[in-house]
């Protein structure tokens, strides 16, 4: 019996900063942005069959008062790869794939489309129990 699993979970975190705190520069403060980071993010054991999501999240402001769009990140410590994506979600419409990799860490930024929030997801469809860290931020951090 082939049993899926859709795992929904988040922790968010929510950081505001401003750029000359961030770089550490005395710049005035008409120079600064506020950035807020909204980071999703999910941890554990990953089993064959399951998929784990996190979101939905809109892209935000960085700290140079850009909108690069969101960042997936993960990885995992088990020797199989993990199938990463991202679904961009609206009211209006169903959810839509626009990035997948089969890989064991992702590290990539989706530029953002219109009004749109996205969710981050890592699929395992064969094989052993194996952990695995996503993180969905709001804008790319290092």
């Amino acid at each position: 019996m082939n049993k899926n699993r859709l795992i929904l979970t988040s922790s968010m975190a929510v950081v505001t900063v401003a750029v000359g705190a961030l770089s550490g520069s005395a710049a005035p403060a008409s120079a600064r942005f506020a950035a807020t980071l909204i980071s999703h993010h999910s941890f554990g054991t990953i089993v064959r069959g399951s998929t784990v999501c996190v979101g939905p999240l809109s892209p935000t402001t960085d700290p140079n008062g850009n909108t690069p769009g969101v960042q997936i990140s993960g990885f995992t410590n088990g020797s199989s790869n993990l199938t990463w994506q991202v679904f961009s979600v609206s009211s209006q419409s169903a959810p839509t794939l626009v990035f997948q990799t089969n890989a064991r860490f992702v590290d990539e930024t989706i530029r953002p489309t219109s009004n749109m929030l996205f969710h981050a997801c890592a699929a395992k469809s064969a094989g052993a129990t194996q952990d695995y860290n996503l993180t969905l931020n709001s804008f790319p951090v290092e």
